[in-house]
């Protein structure tokens, strides 16, 4: 599976080499594939993960709203429970210094014994009380019940006693007074008949308060505390310190009602922090209720969540891309190799044209040379008959020779001539059963002096099971004579030309003629078919030799390829039928230059 996504993945157009650029780039439709593909991927990304990321991004906005939400609904419905609770823990001991003192006469009250008495009695109903004293409207203490020896102690320049002259009850802040242990102070104020009055006081111990508030907390995330209107701590915080130090967040400002607000402390933890103004029925109370929730330690479940939803997102992410980046490389591909396809189209059209021109041309000056050519090998001929006729000029070896060399040159002419005008006329193929090895034979009798005089080794093998093929004998020895006169070029005195045949299936025949020569540059051989191309010095080579081979062997209705390497060689393998197919209408075929 994963080799079938890479090799979708292969970018065809990388593979275009600068020859296949230089040659095909005027007709390529488009030049810079990758930039197509890339566009490609980006418009078709944009277009896929653009809307998934925004509603990812929405329904994260929209989850992290309602969480908030409900993080703030929550700690606000604790903070109000919480407040119900400590405003009724104030208010029932409150309602019970009162109903002492409305029913209990004031006589009694003063008396010590009696008011220890009163003093158990209200421990047993409510819990939390110190002790219970009377104070006269001077600030002295006239009866005490309790642990402490306080009785006489004057009061008169108490905070809590001066404000509670305003007031018909009273609840003190959390202090130590006398006794140096933090407590709290309630009292209640009565008017006696002579019209003095007198307060009756109670020391409320803050523990009972403390395990009032920490029944109420949830979890380890949370912390529920008191602290006074000044923003000092009036129950221990597990976050913030004990009693009596600076809460380090701003205190906040009053509220009749329960509030509750995200926030961060000090130490940059993002956190929601309710709060609410305590009052008892008849009297505010110096108490702020603070409830304390960390952010991100109640976030556990919802950071889980926002894990697996941003795996879920990336691996859709990468999912598209992925199917997207396979997508534009398939069809950027075909688009690539349809548009090679046509470019190499129209190459070969224009070659065509090209060799049209080139044939007509040729064509027109082979017939211009013919004539001259012709008048030329004539008056030589002419002129040896007179020499040979005299008897002075007939034993003239070096005046016959020059002779015979001007005629040799004639004949030369006239071989490029018919060469090309071979290369730009049709002309019918003339078929007929050919045995091949005897064919190359009669091709290599014109080169044995040759090779026997440069010292080359010639070797041919053609298998018995090679059948007779059907073929033009002329054409088929036109083309072996140009390819292996290209061989003797190419090879050096010493060196080996080998020709055999094997069959190709049952249909065709291979004839490779292989030399261990020069050979060529790997960047030209896709250009010795071309007109006029050669690699040979100028003068010694037209260029024709090659592109004519390959048009006769096209017209035998066969193929031709070249393997070469500098240096090491040159193999040419031509591919014939065994038979030539015939045309619809049943004539030979008969193929153009």
């Amino acid at each position: 599976m994963s080799y079938g996504i890479l090799s979708k993945l292969k970018l065809a157009w990388t593979e275009l080499d600068n020859d296949q650029k230089e040659q095909l780039g005027p007709y390529l439709t488009f030049t810079d594939y990758r930039e197509i593909w890339a566009m490609g991927i980006f418009l078709l990304g944009a277009t896929a993960l653009l809307p998934l990321l925004i509603v990812t991004i929405i329904h994260y906005q929209l989850i992290q709203t309602s969480v908030n939400s409900e993080f703030i609904l929550r700690t606000e419905r604790l903070t109000s429970n919480t407040r119900r609770v400590v405003t009724f823990f104030l208010d029932e001991r409150l309602d019970a210094l009162r109903f002492t003192v409305n029913e209990i006469p004031y006589n009694d009250l003063t008396a010590s014994d009696r008011l220890s008495e009163i003093l158990s009695n209200l421990k047993l109903g409510f819990g939390g009380l110190t002790d219970l004293s009377v104070i006269d409207h001077k600030g002295t203490q006239l009866a005490y019940a309790g642990p402490f020896k306080l009785k006489g102690k004057d009061y008169s320049r108490q905070p809590w006693f001066i404000a509670n002259q305003k007031k018909d009850s009273y609840v003190s802040p959390i202090f130590k007074g006398y006794r140096n242990v933090p407590h709290i102070i309630i009292a209640v104020k009565s008017v006696r008949s002579d019209g003095t009055w007198f307060i009756l006081r109670a020391t409320l111990e803050i523990k009972k308060l403390m395990q009032t508030l920490s029944s109420y907390k949830t979890g380890r995330y949370a912390d529920l505390f008191l602290i006074d209107r000044s923003g000092v701590l009036q129950t221990p915080s597990e976050f913030y310190g004990d009693i009596y130090q600076k809460l380090p967040l701003e205190t906040p400002k009053y509220s009749s009602r329960t509030q509750a607000v995200m926030t961060t402390d000090a130490q940059e933890r993002h956190i929601i922090m309710g709060y609410a103004f305590i009052s008892a029925k008849t009297t505010d109370t110096p108490f702020v209720l603070i409830v304390v929730k960390q952010k991100d330690g109640m976030m556990g479940v919802w950071r889980r969540m926002q894990a697996n939803i941003k795996w879920f997102v990336g691996f859709c992410i990468l999912t598209v891309i992925i199917v997207i980046t396979i997508a534009c490389t398939n069809i950027v591909n075909r688009l690539y190799h349809a548009d090679k396809a046509k470019a190499e189209t129209m190459a070969l059209m224009e070659q065509s044209c090209q060799l049209a021109a080139i044939g007509q041309l040729s064509a027109g000056v082979a017939h211009e040379i013919n004539n001259p050519l012709a008048l030329i090998s004539q008056t030589a001929g002419y002129i040896k008959d007179l020499f040979v006729i005299k008897e002075q000029y007939r034993n003239d070896e070096e005046l016959i020779e020059n002779i015979d060399s001007i005629m040799e040159a004639v004949d030369r002419c006239g071989r490029i001539t018919s060469q090309l005008l071979g290369f730009s006329r049709k002309f019918d193929i003339k078929t007929q059963n050919v045995n091949l090895k005897e064919t190359i034979f009669d091709v290599l009798v014109f080169h044995q002096k040759e090779a026997q005089y440069r010292n080359l080794n010639l070797s041919v093998d053609v298998p018995e099971d090679i059948p007779d093929i059907e073929t033009d004998q002329g054409k088929l020895q036109q083309i072996l004579m140009n390819l292996v006169n290209n061989a003797f070029q190419a090879i050096d005195d010493g060196c080996s030309l080998d020709i055999h045949a094997t069959r190709e299936g049952s249909d065709f025949v291979n004839i490779v003629i292989s030399d261990n020569g020069c050979g060529m540059p790997e960047e030209n051989l896709d250009k010795i078919f071309e007109p006029f191309f050669t690699t040979k010095a100028r003068g010694e080579g037209t260029g024709l030799g090659l592109p004519i081979t390959y048009g006769l062997v096209k017209k035998l209705n066969g193929s031709i390829s070249v393997k070469s390497k500098e240096n090491e060689g040159t193999t040419f393998i031509v591919t014939l039928p065994v038979r030539i197919q015939k045309e619809k209408d049943g004539n030979e075929n008969s193929i153009g230059g």
